[in-house]
């Protein structure tokens, strides 16, 4: 058996390398801030109305150029590197993992033209395990609501866009993954001279993602060893997401949900027999 602990642990190891790289790749193109840059705050601010600019969160605007953002990321990294050395359950480790949070919402303020569902993946792992490790003697209740919390949440995301994609004409025409590897932002040269080549693999990777989507939650019910398909499928298929579409972020977002699955299954699976 899995302990809550090592489900944390392994949870925040995984977020974090995942949080990390991307941090870097932002520190990388810093530039993409700047006064002139693709997210710079001149544009960005555009989405607030007037009376946001005496909010709470006001003060922050003043640090949304190339310089405060290169501090706030390099905080971030130093956070980071901190949970290292403090597990969740310490005090010290509850505050950074708050800290890391914060972090990710001041940036999100610029970033959120460019957010995907790895960042609310992200996000609401962080919020999970901050408020569900509360340094109140809350015991291991909360906690392990916390870890069912991020395994439903995973298995909704999934079952959600399995059934958007059944709905979709193009999916079960079979096409809609040979159309995105076709395309110049998400496309793979290689990729879609292969779905063109050969047809029947298009059909294949188009039902198959339909299907293991929508049937994602039996993980959590299955018997072990038949509920590994679907976490193996889900490695796989970021995987190969990360490599060919380039969303990297999307692997260590929801590979950090993984644990989580994990623990539920044991539960449930001892629960039933």
């Amino acid at each position: 058996m899995i302990s809550i602990i090592e489900t944390n642990r392994l949870i925040l190891i995984i977020l974090s390398i995942g949080l990390f790289i991307s941090t870097m790749e932002y520190i990388k193109k810093i530039q993409i801030f700047s006064s002139t840059g693709l997210l710079s705050w001149n544009v960005m601010q555009l989405r607030w109305e007037n009376k946001d600019h005496n909010s709470f969160f006001s003060p922050l605007f003043k640090l949304f150029n190339e310089k405060g953002l290169t501090v706030i990321f390099g905080l971030r990294c130093f956070i980071i590197l901190g949970l290292i050395f403090f597990p969740l359950e310490s005090t010290y480790g509850w505050i950074l993992v708050g800290l890391l949070g914060g972090s990710l919402l001041a940036s999100s303020m610029i970033t959120f033209y460019g957010s995907d569902g790895s960042d609310q993946m992200n996000m609401l792992i962080i919020i999970t395990l901050f408020l569900c490790h509360l340094p109140l003697g809350t015991g291991s209740r909360l906690a392990t609501i916390g870890l069912w919390f991020i395994a439903l949440q995973t298995c909704l995301s999934y079952t959600v866009a399995g059934i958007a994609k059944l709905a979709s004409a193009e999916w079960r025409a079979s096409t809609a993954i040979k159309d995105v590897f076709s395309t110049k932002t998400y496309g793979s040269q290689w990729a879609a001279l292969l779905m063109k080549k050969y047809p029947g693999l298009n059909v294949f990777l188009c039902w198959n993602v339909m299907i293991m989507e929508t049937l994602f939650p039996l993980c959590l019910i299955l018997p072990f060893n038949y509920a590994l398909v679907f976490i193996i499928w889900g490695f796989l298929f970021h995987l190969f997401t990360a490599i060919i579409m380039g969303l990297n972020s999307f692997f260590w977002a929801f590979m950090a949900a993984y644990p989580a699955l994990f623990f539920v299954n044991y539960q449930i699976q001892s629960y039933l027999y």
